[in-house]
C-alpha cells in the first residue's frame, strides 16, 4: 500500500469538514436557530455574537477556542443550525461521541423542523461517525443503593451492561452507596472504535469511625488537663504563695516603720513624756506603736515563711518530682496552713511530694 493510500482517510475527513463549513455557511443552515427550535429567554444578541465568532474560529481551525463559544450560544438560544455548528466543531476535535450524539439530536429536529438539507446533512454525519465510536462498558455486582459516575456524571442503573459511546481520552470511574467505601478507577479509551469493559467489584463496608476514649476521671491532686496536672498546680500555687509573701513583706516594713516613728515621736514630745515618764496620752502612743511593731512582726514572719513555701512548691513540682511521687506512693498532694505563735507567725507546707 503506497504512502498516498495510508494518509487517504485522513484527507477524506478533512475534505468533509471543509465541505460541511461550506454547507453550513449557506443561508439554510447558518442561522443559529430555526423559528420552531428557538428557545425564549436568552440573550439573542449575545447568542449572535458567540455564534458568529465560534464560526469565524472555526474556519481559522481553532476549534478548542470556537466550541465553547457555540456551546454557550446554544444554552443562550437554542437552535438547530448552532447544534450542527457544534456537532461539527466537536467532530473537528475527536469527540466522536459528542458530536454523534449532537447531531442525532440535530436529526430530530431537523425532522420536526421539515428542514430535508439538515436533515441529510447530520444523518450524513451520524454514519460517518457510528462505525468509529470508542465506548464503555460498566459491569457491576450489587450493593445497595449502588450509584455509579462517569467522569463526575450519574450513570442510571439500567445502562449497566450495556455498552455506552463515550469521547476518546482518559476517564475516570467512581462507585459509591451509603455506608460503603468509594471504589474508583481510571480508564483509557482509544480514538476509533475502542470498547472498555469495567468491572465494578461489590463495594466494601466503610470502616466504623474510631470512637474516642472515654476520658480518665484525675486522681487526687492532680489536675483534669493531663498527668502533669499535679505538678502543674503545685506550681501555679508556688507562684501565688510567693507573690503573697512579697506583699505581706511589705505590709509588715510599713507598720514597722509607722511603729518607729509613732514610738520615736512619742518619746522626744515633752508634753506626753517629759522626763521619759509618759503620761497616759504617751503612753497610749507607745502601746499603739507597739500594736504596730507587732503586726509588722508577724508580717515579716509570714512574708517569709511564704516565700519559701512557694520556693519549695515550684522547685518539687518538676515533671520528675511528680512522676516520682505518684510511682512512691500516690499522686502528689499538699496543702498550705497558717503557723502562728506569740510573737510572729507564717505558712507551712504539708503533704506527700
Amino acid at each position: 500500500m503506497t504512502p498516498s493510500r495510508l494518509h487517504a482517510p485522513r484527507a477524506l475527513r478533512r475534505a468533509r469538514l471543509a465541505l460541511a463549513s461550506v454547507v453550513l455557511a449557506s443561508a439554510a443552515l447558518l442561522a443559529p436557530a430555526g423559528a420552531a427550535a428557538q428557545g425564549a429567554g436568552g440573550d439573542p444578541t449575545l447568542a449572535q455574537t458567540l455564534f458568529e465568532e465560534g464560526r469565524r474560529l472555526m474556519e481559522a481551525k481553532s476549534y478548542a477556542e470556537a466550541c465553547p463559544k457555540l456551546a454557550e450560544s446554544q444554552r443562550l438560544r437554542p437552535g438547530t443550525g448552532t447544534l450542527l455548528n457544534l456537532a461539527l466543531c466537536n467532530e473537528a476535535l475527536g469527540r466522536t461521541a459528542t458530536a454523534w450524539g449532537q447531531f442525532k439530536e440535530a436529526l430530530f429536529a431537523s425532522k420536526k423542523e421539515g428542514n430535508a438539507a439538515r436533515e441529510a446533512f447530520a444523518q450524513e454525519h451520524i454514519s460517518a461517525l457510528e462505525p468509529r465510536l470508542s465506548k464503555i462498558q460498566l459491569n457491576a455486582e450489587s450493593t445497595p443503593g449502588l450509584l455509579i459516575r462517569v467522569d463526575g456524571n450519574d450513570i442510571p442503573a439500567a445502562a449497566l451492561g450495556t455498552p455506552i459511546p463515550i469521547d476518546p481520552g482518559t476517564h475516570q470511574v467512581e462507585a459509591t452507596a451509603q455506608g460503603y467505601s468509594v471504589w474508583s478507577t481510571t480508564v483509557q479509551v482509544g480514538e476509533s472504535a475502542d470498547l472498555k469493559a469495567i468491572a465494578i467489584p461489590k463495594l466494601q463496608p466503610a470502616p466504623a469511625p474510631e470512637s474516642a476514649a472515654a476520658p480518665r476521671a484525675p486522681a487526687a491532686g492532680e489536675a483534669a488537663g493531663g498527668p502533669r496536672g499535679g505538678g502543674e498546680g503545685l506550681r501555679t500555687a508556688g507562684f501565688v504563695i510567693g507573690g503573697a509573701g512579697v506583699a505581706v513583706l511589705g505590709v509588715g516594713a510599713v507598720f514597722g516603720a509607722l511603729a518607729a516613728g509613732q514610738a520615736s515621736d512619742a518619746e522626744k514630745d515633752p508634753a506626753l513624756c517629759p522626763n521619759k515618764q509618759c503620761t497616759p496620752r504617751g503612753r497610749e502612743e507607745i502601746e499603739a506603736a507597739e500594736t504596730k511593731a507587732l503586726v509588722s512582726t508577724i508580717g515579716v514572719g509570714v512574708g517569709i515563711a511564704a516565700l519559701g513555701a512557694g520556693a519549695i512548691l515550684v522547685l518539687t513540682s518538676g515533671p520528675a518530682r511528680t512522676e516520682g511521687a505518684r510511682a512512691a506512693g500516690g499522686p502528689v498532694q499538699a496543702r498550705v496552713v497558717p503557723l502562728l505563735g506569740p510573737d510572729g507567725g507564717g505558712v507551712g507546707v504539708l503533704g506527700r511530694f
